[in-house]
């Protein structure tokens, strides 16, 4: 893991801070964030109107997102990552208060769209500027696994306290450790952002259409699955938190080896290897959803796949933005592609669903958009 003066994973002190805050946000993300869905099934929801609810949160982020740079350029790049941390953390409070489809769902979905819109652009923006591009894959898959290993044990509570206690319990909890994940950034400097900065059009298509096949990816792979498992694991949440945290366990290791492949040059292995494992546990789920034990043993497949696809994307997304003019305005528009692929796939999943074709079609499509994302992500490295 030495790389010449010093240890590549903590050689770069804002990239430390970013560590910790994954930590704490791993806590939300895998405890809170993964479960919020779910939890609109139990108050309810059939799983089309679910998805439908998913793509309105996207759909209207392509709009919301147009208000990113202005606030960031009026308070800086790390105030406007606190910013945004702070209203993740407040949707958990409201989450745990939804009790069927009405306004309270409503203002949930608001806030989720503008927290998340905020949130998820300046951190990928932050990331980029701040990161090194010749540790890049290394610094990245350090990321996923810090929130791998938080994956492990952060489903577990959360199950065992929305099965024990009133919804507010275990939301309120996660709601104060995504508050908290905003401490590191505090005395981190704060990156201005140009007044005016154009993103090249070519550059801005290509980052598009990169985030577009990854966001149908994840609309079909990620939150139609997570739906699917809660009712094959009988709409349990301890049994949901288990599957979850047995699969973190599993997968906790993986991640680290392809990012050091990456910066060692062997990027294009190791996106294929990231890419077939995504495909093969796209398979698994297509195939044993039904089943409680393939279904569990499906879930961990992807967990095992997911750092190596999550790296290899990321280390070149991040690379592009820092190559551009402004790392912020590239990542308004690769966020606005993923968006759109989102929306587009829940839209998909819920009619599908609806139209009563069952859950292995959609899951089938996720290998389509697979594949497609690797070709996509290929040319892009084709053209430089």
């Amino acid at each position: 893991l030495a790389y010449g003066d010093g240890v590549a994973f903590f050689k770069n002190k804002t990239i430390n801070r970013v560590y910790i805050h994954v930590a704490l946000q791993g806590i939300a993300f895998h405890g809170g964030e993964t479960f919020a869905f779910v939890y609109l099934l139990k108050a309810g929801l059939s799983v089309p109107a679910v998805l439908l609810c998913i793509g309105a949160v996207y759909g209207s982020r392509m709009l919301i997102r147009y208000a990113v740079v202005p606030v960031v350029k009026r308070i800086g790049l790390r105030n406007g990552l606190i910013f945004g941390i702070v209203l993740e953390a407040l949707t958990f409070p409201i989450l745990g208060q939804v009790t069927a489809a009405g306004p309270t769902l409503f203002l949930y979905l608001l806030l989720l769209a503008i927290s998340s819109c905020f949130y998820w652009t300046i951190l990928h923006a932050f990331i980029a500027l701040s990161g090194d591009a010749e540790h890049r894959g290394t610094q990245v898959s350090a990321s996923e696994f810090i929130g791998t290993i938080v994956g492990i044990v952060a489903p577990a509570v959360s199950g065992f306290l929305l099965s024990q206690f009133h919804p507010m319990v275990a939301f309120s909890f996660v709601g104060i450790c995504m508050l908290l994940s905003a401490l590191p950034f505090i005395g981190a400097a704060n990156p201005r952002i140009a007044d005016t900065a154009l993103v090249p059009q070519a550059a801005r298509r290509e980052a598009r259409l990169i985030m577009l096949t990854d966001g149908l990816r994840a609309a079909l792979f990620h939150y139609t699955w997570i739906l699917i498992l809660f009712i094959t694991l009988k709409s349990s949440f301890a049994a949901f938190g288990g599957a979850l945290a047995s699969a973190g366990l599993i997968g906790a290791v993986f991640g680290l080896f392809i990012g050091k492949s990456i910066d060692l040059g062997k990027g294009k292995r190791a996106r294929q290897i990231g890419y077939a494992a995504m495909g093969v546990a796209g398979l698994a789920r297509a195939l044993g959803y039904p089943y409680v034990w393939s279904a569990v043993t499906a879930n961990a497949l992807a967990v095992v796949a997911w750092p190596m696809y999550a790296t290899a994307l990321n280390s070149r997304l991040y690379d592009l933005a820092k190559q551009s003019p402004c790392p912020l305005r590239y990542h308004v528009v690769a966020e606005g592609g993923w968006d759109a692929g989102t929306a587009a796939g829940c839209l998909i999943a819920a009619g599908l669903i609806a139209a009563g074709t069952g859950y292995a079609l959609p899951l089938v499509f996720s290998l389509v958009c697979t594949a497609l994302g690797y070709v996509v992500l290929e040319s892009s490295f084709r053209k430089r």
